[in-house]
C-alpha cells in the first residue's frame, strides 16, 4: 500500500517501480542463507535479536526523508531483517517443541497472517482519516519491533534448543532429501500465490463478477488463518495432514475450473485457504525434524525455495492463462500439489519405519 506512494514521491517511474519489490526479493532469498547455518552454530537467539536490530534500523531509514537509494536500502535492510527473524523463529520453535513442533509452527503462522490482514486496514485508516503519509507505515514498524525486543531478550537461556548447545551437529544429515522438500515448498508456494493472485482474475473473466474478487482474496487469506490457529491450538496434528492437505488443495483447483457459480467459487477459495494453512508449517517441521541439528540452514534452503516458488509459478500459471486459458491452467497445476502430497507422504512412511 505504501510502494505506490512512495514511488510517485521519490520518482520512481516505469520498470523502476519494481526496483523496492526486487530489492527486499534479493534480501529475503540470501540473507537467510548466509546467517541460517551461522545461527546453528553461534545460537539462534543471538542472530534473531541482531536482525530485530536490523529490521528496525531499516524501518527507520526508510521513513526517513531522502533519497530513492536511501529508500532502495532501508528496504533491503527490512527484507533482511524480517527474513533471518522469521527463517530463525520457526526454526527455533521446531527445536524446542520436537514433536509438537508443527502445532506451535501452526500457531504463530495465525498471528502473521493476523498481521497480515490488519497492517493494511490500519495504515488504509490512518491515510484516510488523518492524511498520514505513507512513512508512518515503516515508522509504525520500527516502533513495534522495538516494544518487542526487549521481551524477546528475557527468553531464558534454556529454553535454547539442544542443537545450538553442540555445534558439531550442525551437518545437514540427508541434502537430497532436503532438496526434494525445497522443491516441496517451492510448489506448495508458488500454487498458494498463483490462487491468491488470480482469484480476481477468475471472478472477472470466468464469471463475469469483478466485483467479488476482493471478496475471494479475504476468504483465502482469512480462511488460512483460521486454519492455522485451529491447528495450533489442537492436542495433536494427525501425521499425515500435510500431504492431505496437498490432495485436497489439488482437488479444489480441479472444481475451480467445474465450477462457474459465483456463491460456491466464494466457498472453493475459502476451501483452498483452509487447505493451505497447515501445509507451510507441515513441510518446514517435518524437514527441520530429518535435519534437527542444522534447523537454521535447513530453513534458509526452505525459504530460498518459497521465494523462487512464489516469484515463478504465478509467471507460469499466467502464461498458461494466455495459451490455454484459466481452466487449462488450474487444470495441468494440479498435477504439482499431488506430487508434493506423495513424496512427503512417502518420506513420512519411511521416517516412520525407521
Amino acid at each position: 500500500m505504501a510502494l505506490l506512494r512512495a514511488a510517485n514521491e521519490l520518482g520512481f517511474v516505469g520498470a523502476m517501480m519494481g526496483l523496492p519489490i526486487t530489492a527486499q526479493f534479493i534480501s529475503l532469498s540470501v540473507m537467510p542463507l548466509i546467517f541460517g547455518p551461522i545461527s546453528d552454530r553461534v545460537g539462534k537467539k543471538k542472530v534473531i535479536a541482531i536482525f530485530m536490530v536490523v529490521f528496525i534500523a531499516g524501518s527507520f531509514l526508510a521513513c526517513l526523508r531522502g533519497s530513492a537509494v536511501q529508500f532502495l536500502i532501508g528496504v533491503f535492510i527490512i527484507g533482511a531483517g524480517y527474513s533471518v527473524c522469521e527463517c530463525l523463529v520457526t526454526a527455533s520453535i521446531s527445536d524446542i517443541f520436537a514433536e509438537n513442533g508443527e502445532k506451535y509452527i501452526n500457531l504463530s503462522q495465525s498471528f502473521f497472517c493476523g498481521g497480515a490482514i490488519v497492517s493494511p486496514l490500519v495504515l488504509q485508516a490512518l491515510m484516510d482519516r488523518f492524511s498520514a503519509s505513507w512513512r508512518v507505515s515503516f515508522l509504525i514498524c520500527a516502533i513495534a519491533m522495538a516494544v518487542v525486543f526487549p521481551v524477546f531478550l528475557l527468553i531464558p537461556a534454556d529454553a535454547a534448543p539442544k542443537a545450538e548447545q553442540t555445534p558439531h551437529q550442525t551437518k545437514i544429515e540427508n541434502p537430497l532429501l532436503l532438496l526434494g522438500f525445497v522443491l516441496c515448498m517451492f510448489v506448495y508456494v508458488g500454487i498458494e500465490s498463483g490462487l491468491a493472485y488470480f482469484a480476481d482474475t477468475v471472478f472477472t473473466l470466468e464469471l463475469k463478477a469483478p466485483s467479488l474478487g476482493a471478496y475471494a482474496i479475504a476468504l483465502f487469506w482469512a480462511a488460512m488463518g483460521l486454519g492455522r490457529l485451529f491447528f495450533g491450538r489442537i492436542r495433536k496434528i494427525p501425521r499425515y495432514a500435510t500431504p492431505v492437505s496437498l490432495f485436497f488443495m489439488a482437488a479444489i483447483m480441479i472444481f475451480i475450473t467445474l465450477l462457474k457459480q459465483e456463491t460456491a467459487m466464494l466457498l472453493l477459495f475459502a476451501a483452498a485457504g483452509l487447505a493451505c494453512s497447515c501445509i507451510w508449517p507441515g513441510i518446514v517441521n517435518t524437514a527441520v525434524t530429518l535435519n534437527r541439528g542444522a534447523s537454521g540452514a535447513v530453513m534458509s534452503y526452505l525459504n530460498l525455495g518459497a521465494g523462487i516458488g512464489g516469484a515463478l509459478l504465478p509467471l507460469v500459471m499466467g502464461a498458461m492463462m494466455d495459451i490455454a486459458g484459466i481452466s487449462v491452467a488450474f487444470l495441468v497445476l494440479a498435477i504439482l500439489p499431488v506430487l508434493t502430497g506423495i513424496y512427503i507422504w512417502r518420506s513420512l512412511r519411511k521416517d516412520c519405519c525407521n
